[in-house]
């Protein structure tokens, strides 16, 4: 007869045949708890909560689904559950705040979402809460810098940011300084912006006021910038305006009537300064005189046909007398067709004073000077042009002719 095995050896192998059985069911588990992170992932927020009860994660976006069907409180409840686990939780810390606000806690709504945003510069929900938030009271220091956190990475977002940005500067003389402390920085959507000024009804007094207002910081307005208004400006005869910001901004500088009337080949900020013309049968430079390499001058070749403009630029002058002198020489050409600087009225395109050239190589082959006198009435005539224009054209031929040293004078 067998003996029986002791009571110790029982037990022991009793205990090896369980683990293959402890193993498998540990091994079902663990491949349950993995599928439930998809499962969680994709299911609806509240088959979701009852797939993964203990997933911050989840908890987070049941509660964001509770916010969207309009249930505040069930998705503060859910909020306050997944901050319990995850406490840095920014989707959380979001919904939190929303539902605080709804129920009237404002400063907690405010603390909440101000944590959020400052933990996640990727958040663009708090950060646009935030904007909105901020504006409403008045903040634009804070509201701005959130907009800029934005914006900076969400050009979807600009549109809608940047009229905000626009109706808060419209609206409250206190968001201007604001608005161009953000933009003397020189953000990545500065030039966008101002650009979207341009549309609005009103965009071309804010951008006046962006444009003195920036000045004396460290991003004023670029030359293309400060050209781009004054054109516009000057476009939509706001002369006035346009008069007061050259003014006051110096740029160009207003010693002088006219922009450069010795044509050195410098920066021009239309409309002030030479606009030159460009077409068939037409060259017009700026370049040094060959027989005087230390005189520069407009040089002009004309085939006695184009009928356009040379060069022309916008002066302001006010009513009285004035002296408009140069000098001039002609390099090649005879014919009927002759040029004339003339200067004309804006508003009535009234020609106020004229000097004319014909074309004889016999006397103006050298440099000579030439001068007339201009009366800029007292109505009709706020601004002014400037311009050289050919006259008599028509034969085709050949002419080469220099200007230079042109001068406006104010005269008793």
């Amino acid at each position: 007869m067998s003996e029986a095995p002791p009571p110790e050896q029982k037990a022991g192998s009793k205990a090896v045949g369980l683990w293959p059985v402890v193993v498998a069911a540990g091994l079902i588990w663990l491949g349950w708890q993995v599928a439930l992170v998809p499962l969680a992932a994709r299911a609806p927020s509240e088959h979701a909560v009852r797939l993964s009860p203990g997933s911050a994660e989840v908890l987070a976006r049941a509660a964001e689904g509770e916010i969207r069907a309009g249930d505040m409180e069930d998705a503060g409840y859910l909020a306050r559950l997944s901050l319990s686990k995850a406490p840095f939780d920014v989707e959380a810390l979001r919904v939190l705040a929303m539902s605080e606000a709804e129920a009237g806690r404002t400063d907690q709504a405010d603390e909440l979402m101000t944590l959020a945003g400052n933990w996640s510069l990727r958040d663009s929900a708090a950060h646009s809460w935030l904007i909105e938030s901020r504006l409403r009271r008045g903040n634009y220091a804070s509201a701005f810098a959130h907009a800029d956190t934005l914006v900076r990475r969400r050009a979807d977002q600009r549109p809608q940011v940047f009229n905000l940005f626009s109706t808060a500067a419209e609206t409250d003389p206190r968001a201007g300084p604001y608005l161009a402390s953000e933009l003397a920085d020189s953000p990545p959507w500065r030039a966008e912006y101002l650009q979207s000024l341009y549309r609005r009804p009103n965009g071309l007094q804010l951008l006046a006021g962006l444009a003195l207002g920036l000045e004396q910081t460290e991003g004023p307005f670029t030359t293309a910038e400060l050209q781009s208004l004054y054109q516009a400006l000057y476009q939509g005869r706001r002369i006035a305006g346009l008069k007061t910001i050259r003014e006051t901004l110096e740029r160009p500088s207003a010693d002088s009537i006219l922009v450069n009337g010795e044509f050195a080949d410098q920066e021009t900020l239309l409309p002030f300064g030479w606009q030159l013309g460009v077409g068939p049968g037409i060259s017009v430079g700026l370049l040094n005189d060959d027989r005087k390499p230390e005189l520069t001058a407009l040089r002009v070749i004309h085939d006695a046909r184009n009928a356009q403009d040379l060069a022309s630029q916008l002066v302001l002058m006010a009513p009285g007398s004035y002296r408009l002198s140069g000098r001039q020489r002609l390099e090649n050409g005879r014919g009927r067709t002759g040029f004339a600087w003339q200067i004309q009225c804006l508003e009535s395109s009234e020609i106020i004073g004229e000097v004319r050239f014909e074309l004889d190589m016999d006397t103006q082959s050298d440099w000579s000077s030439f001068q007339t006198r201009v009366v800029v009435p007292e109505q009709g005539c706020t601004a002014q042009i400037v311009k050289l224009v050919p006259i008599n054209t028509g034969r085709r031929t050949d002419i080469v002719i220099w200007f230079s040293q042109l001068a406006l004078e104010r005269i008793p």
